[in-house]
Order: C-alpha cells, then structure tokens, then sequence
C-alpha cells in the first residue's frame, strides 16, 4: 500500500480549488440560462396578451356574423358561423396552452436561481475547506520541524494545540459543507419538478 505523504494532502486541497473552479462556471452559465428562459417566458406572456387582443375582436366577428346569418342574402349562413368558432375556439385553447408555458418557464427559471445561489454557497464552503486541509498540512510539517530541531516543549505543544484546533475547524467546515450539500441536491429537485411541470404544460401550440 503507497504511503500517503503531505504532498498528497496538499495536492487534494488544490484540486477541490479547481473543482470549486469548474463548479463556480456551471452555477454562472445556468444562471445565464435560467434569465434567458426568465425573458423568454416573459416574451411569450406578452405574445399571449396580444392573442387575448386578437381573439376578442375574433368573438365581436362571430357574434356579427350570428346577426347577419339570421338574414338569408348576407351572404353568411350557419355554416360559415360555426366554422368561425371553431377558429375561435382554436385560438382560445392556444392561449390557455400558453398561460400554462410561460408560468411554468418563469418558474423554472426562479428555481434555478435559487439552485445557483445554492451552488455559490456550497463553492465557498470546498474553497475554505481546502484551506483549512492545507493548513493542517503547514501545522503538521512545522510540528516535524520542531521535534527535529528540538524546540522547547512549550513552544511545541502550542504548535500541537493549534493543529487541534485546527483539525476541529476542519470537522466543522466539512459537516456544514455536507449540509450545504443536501440543501443543494433538495434545490436540483425542485429544478427537476419544474421541468416536469414544464413539460405537461406544452400542448401542439406556434
């Protein structure tokens, strides 16, 4: 079995700082997404608005064109009428279909942003963890030093206390970075049940 040198831990240290890295860029490119769908939700809202407007003038046609089949040289019969409600109706179901798109893209997107936020959170916590690891690192090769230099027992065991008490710092940073952790993975659930929610709220619609 290889022997594990202070090498090794500081190397380990170094890479939860690139992970944190690579991590920290995902966060900021769903945050990216996450507006996008944010204003495109916001664009569909307002294309909806202008189908309420058009489907109104719509109705106001159908019922004109009901008064005007009741006379038989309108030129309008019941046929026309009924083929007209159907568009009418048509257009109706695309707006509620609609309704139900943009709401749930708007709260996709107001979900991710708390999954970032989350994600930020959580990056801060690995970067201060990998300090304290490489701390305990530093404490340790001196701790070496001294014993081989044969430094005072005093100053010895204040060195020995401070790699106590950092070791508990790094207990403690590593218990709140798994909370962190859970927290997160309870956000990317509420993310995924977005996008389920998403996904039953799309109909055939242009």
């Amino acid at each position: 079995m290889p022997i594990i040198t202070h090498q090794d831990l500081i190397e380990l240290a170094k890479i939860d700082v690139e992970v944190a890295s690579d991590f920290g860029k995902i966060a900021k490119k769903i945050e990216t997404i996450a507006s996008a769908e944010k204003k495109m939700g916001e664009l569909y809202q307002s294309y909806t608005k202008d189908l309420s407007n058009y489907v109104r003038k719509m109705k106001d046609k159908s019922k004109q064109m009901e008064v005007l089949a009741r006379e038989e040289n309108s030129g309008v019969d019941d046929a026309d009428v009924k083929a007209y409600k159907q568009r009418v109706a048509e257009v109706t179901d695309q707006i509620k279909a609609l309704e139900g798109y943009y709401d749930r893209t708007k709260d996709l997107a107001l979900q991710k942003k708390g999954m970032v936020k989350r994600m930020e959170e959580y990056n801060k916590l690995v970067v201060n963890n990998a300090k304290i690891r490489k701390r305990i690192v530093e404490i340790g090769l001196r701790i070496e030093k001294e014993k081989n230099k044969m430094v005072a027992a005093d100053s010895l065991s204040k060195t020995e206390d401070a790699l106590k008490d950092t070791e508990r710092e790094f207990e403690r940073s590593k218990k709140e970075m798994e909370k962190k952790w859970e927290q997160l993975v309870e956000e990317r659930a509420e993310v995924n049940a977005m996008w389920a929610a998403l996904k039953d709220s799309i109909e055939d619609f242009e």
